[in-house]
């Protein structure tokens, strides 16, 4: 694979930090040595390659099979790794920004709390 930006500050050089990143997630979870073998390196090696000041420079071949072995780990520990909606907000859809800002958005969700408002009576359109 040749060298792609998204995933590498140069050509053969460091993981860029949102990579970094997503592989630093595991952390709170594995060890080095499972995340190592999650992406098919050492563990000390994947120490290098997080490693904020000087991080190790990682051959552009490897890109692809890196970018499968996380999108992998983060499907399967995607609970883990916060990726997950809860239930309650999968089953809820977020009103357009503008949609909030009107009183009938406030009355409906008001009335579906079971409230009602003393005083208020809505126009008929």
């Amino acid at each position: 694979m040749d060298y792609d930006e998204r995933y590498q500050d140069e050509k053969n050089g460091p993981l860029n930090k949102a990579l970094r990143a997503r592989v630093t997630a595991f952390r709170s979870f594995s060890t080095l040595a499972e995340i190592g073998k999650l992406l098919g390196f050492s563990g000390p090696f994947i120490s290098q390659i997080l490693n904020e000041k000087n991080p190790a420079r990682v051959d552009s071949k490897h890109i692809p099979r890196i970018i499968r072995a996380i999108e992998d780990g983060e499907a399967k520990y995607a609970k883990k790794l916060g990726l997950v909606k809860s239930h309650a907000q999968n089953s809820v859809e977020a009103p357009a920004p503008e949609e909030k800002k009107t009183l009938d958005y406030h009355l409906n969700a008001i009335d579906a709390l079971g409230w009602k408002i003393m005083g208020l009576e809505r126009k008929a359109s």
